[in-house]
């Protein structure tokens, strides 16, 4: 057995402690949603199960090739996409919501049946962990509306969530074809194409997260993504440091932002210890 390979039992209880620590999060965005915890509450525990999850995927990432690092790639990879566009963009939006007039009523009381409406209730049930309400709107709005780029994207997004890409390419791709340099579906795009283990879909995922960077977008979402994947998957840290920063801008929610900038004083001193020890 080489240096770097644990031995089955320590794995085992590394893949135990993993999926607790999973579960957990799950958990602490629930609580959150639901108003049991503040924001700083919130960030707190949340930065502390980060760092743990975090120092466990490392700690299994040592095994040799070709046995746990595979299926934990994928893992932690999916782990961090429901961190980033569910766990704390649910709690944002939940607490955007909230205090609003409900699901479909306009101002006067009347029931606003629009697609632009309609999808405005989707997206409130996905937000909400109501999923199997959401797909059932979106898939009413398609029949009525099947070229409307608004629900293309959030069932695409429902059908990533789901570990199901394939559809969610074709209607991201379907987006693409009527808006080209649509920022949402390039984002999700490349953000589901730089996880498979293919290098030319992760190129073309790159090339994907890159256009939407590139039309310097309004929201945080593509500079976390991109910045993410230079980080694990190209190994730039002064381009993730880059990216996180024009996230840290463009005004992601407070347990976000603690994460970010966490994260890129993290990668600074790693810069400069490096840049030393030359």
């Amino acid at each position: 057995m080489s240096d770097s390979q644990l031995p089955l039992s320590k794995v085992s209880k590394l893949e135990e402690e993993r999926d607790f620590l999973l579960r957990s999060l799950d958990d602490l965005d629930r609580e959150y949603a639901s108003g049991e915890l503040t924001d700083r509450e919130f960030g707190t525990l949340r930065g502390d199960y980060t760092r743990r999850v975090a120092a466990v995927v490392r700690s299994l990432a040592e095994t040799e090739p070709g046995e746990v690092p595979v299926a934990i790639s994928g893992r932690f990879w999916r782990w961090f996409a429901v961190l980033v566009s569910v766990g704390v963009l649910s709690g944002f939006a939940l607490a955007q919501f909230s205090g609003l007039r409900a699901p479909g009523e306009t101002i006067s009381g009347e029931v606003d049946r629009s697609p632009r409406s309609r999808l405005s209730n989707a997206e409130q049930l996905f937000f909400a962990e109501e999923l199997e309400a959401a797909r059932a709107a979106i898939e009413e709005i398609l029949r009525d509306s099947p070229d409307f780029s608004g629900a293309l994207v959030l069932s695409a997004q429902m059908h990533e969530r789901a570990g199901d890409p394939l559809p969610a390419i074709r209607q991201l791709d379907q987006v693409l074809q009527q808006s080209p340099e649509h920022v949402d579906a390039l984002t999700l795009r490349g953000w589901i194409l730089v996880r498979i283990n293919d290098q030319d879909l992760q190129e073309e995922g790159i090339r994907n997260l890159d256009n939407a960077v590139s039309q310097h977008p309004d929201s945080f979402d593509p500079y976390v993504f991109r910045g993410f994947v230079a980080r694990e998957l190209q190994g730039d840290l002064d381009l993730a440091i880059r990216m996180y920063e024009l996230a840290l801008d463009h005004n992601p929610p407070p347990a976000m932002r603690t994460q970010l900038k966490a994260t890129v004083e993290e990668m600074r001193s790693h810069r400069n210890s490096v840049e030393k020890s030359r």
